[in-house]
């Protein structure tokens, strides 16, 4: 993309003792930089996002923009790349598919009003939303057949040797939350089968240096947190509030392992949506042995969802998919990676199969519907947090 045009170049020839002075802008970027490390600081300056210092170099490798400069600082030009507003989008999507983290931040006032404070004043601006892979809402930026599961972690000690870890998986995107609860040996499996786009987890599980390899080999994006997100205390009361009750007892029997990860996931939901309240259903238990336990090697090998070089095309889920909908890629998706084990359940499935594949005037009805069916999930999901078109 060329370098947009009308931007201030850095100033030639300016005194030493200028070069080491901040602007009242750029003092006002390194200190909303500052409160949201780990993000691509996304700064609002007109018609675009500015990107500066060493967020610029990764975005402009990241999505093969002109990298320019913008003045001094400390003595040593200021890189800077940016991308339109009304193209934004399409860089985030480039951005969060390799695994980045933007925080948006926006002018939060008229320049004109800004005008009144003196010649120097800057444009307040703040930072309104952060946006991570396991966290998107809109259409744009998510693949319609595909679930966005943003998966949070906890453990507690089972024994001397082994723990037991629990996973809270929630689809922002939809709403659906769910809790499991397995030991160290079934933890890749499980996280193979919800196939998470990001991983939440406190710091000590992040540096325990046997789940290194689990890490650095998986396909989500990881964030690790303080220690305070896995606080059990803190876990149960953040659901309670989710939720408005006075007590669990109404949604099942979680172990505290599965309550500690729901904390950590709905502190960090909390976090990168800076208040907006997001609408979740009920946690569902998946119980032990609910599904089929496959473990990642050989999930990779049967070439479930994905191939081995990670596309969809070519997988077993590709070529039998031939839904209409959104929502019925999702699920079908959804059951090809986790098979149930529940006889009753497989045998009404197929029962159900058995009427559409005998009815052929009624599977067609259905089809027909279902293809105009908006996908009402995603749309209610972004009314809750006033993303909605």
């Amino acid at each position: 993309m060329p370098a947009p045009q009308g931007r201030p170049p850095a100033r030639a020839g300016a005194a030493a003792s200028d070069e080491t002075k901040v602007s009242p802008m750029m003092a006002q970027y390194i200190e909303i930089k500052a409160a949201n490390p780990g993000s691509l600081l996304f700064y609002r300056m007109g018609d675009f996002y500015e990107l500066f210092f060493e967020d610029a170099e990764v975005a402009s490798r990241a999505l093969g923009i002109v990298l320019t400069r913008r003045g001094k600082h400390a003595g040593a030009d200021i890189p800077m790349c940016g991308v339109p507003v009304e193209r934004a989008d399409d860089y985030l999507q480039r951005l969060i598919g390799l695994g980045h983290r933007v925080a948006v931040c926006e002018q939060t006032e008229d320049p004109a009003e800004a005008r009144k404070r003196g010649g120097k004043s800057v444009v307040r601006r703040e930072v309104v939303r952060l946006v991570t892979p396991g966290t998107i809402t809109e259409d744009r930026l998510l693949d319609p057949a595909r679930a966005n599961i943003l998966l949070g972690l906890a453990r507690r000690r089972a024994s001397d040797t082994g723990w037991t870890y629990g996973l809270a998986a929630v689809d922002i995107s939809t709403g659906g939350f769910s809790l499991s609860e397995v030991d160290g040996d079934g933890l890749p499996a499980e996280i193979a089968r919800l196939d998470p786009r990001e991983i939440v987890v406190p710091e000590a599980i992040h540096d325990d240096p046997d789940l290194a390899r689990l890490w650095r080999e998986g396909r989500a994006a990881v964030t690790p947190l303080g220690r305070v997100e896995a606080d059990p205390a803190a876990a149960e009361r953040a659901l309670k509030e989710q939720f408005g009750v006075a007590t669990l007892e109404g949604f099942g029997a979680f172990g505290r392992a599965e309550v500690a990860a729901a904390g950590t996931v709905l502190h960090y939901i909390a976090r990168t949506q800076l208040g907006a309240k997001v609408s979740l259903t009920p946690p569902a238990r998946q119980a032990a042995g609910a599904t089929l336990l496959i473990d990642a090697a050989t999930r990779a090998n049967l070439e479930l969802t994905r191939t081995l070089s990670g596309e969809r095309a070519g997988s077993l889920l590709a070529a039998i998919d031939r839904t209409v909908g959104a929502a019925g890629a999702r699920l079908l998706a959804e059951r090809l990676a986790g098979p149930s084990t529940d006889l009753a359940l497989i045998r009404r499935r197929q029962d159900s199969v058995a009427l559409l594949v005998a009815d052929g005037a009624l599977r067609a009805e259905l089809r027909a519907d279902l293809a105009r069916a908006p996908d009402m999930a995603r749309a209610l999901s972004r009314v809750a947090v006033g993303r909605a078109g």
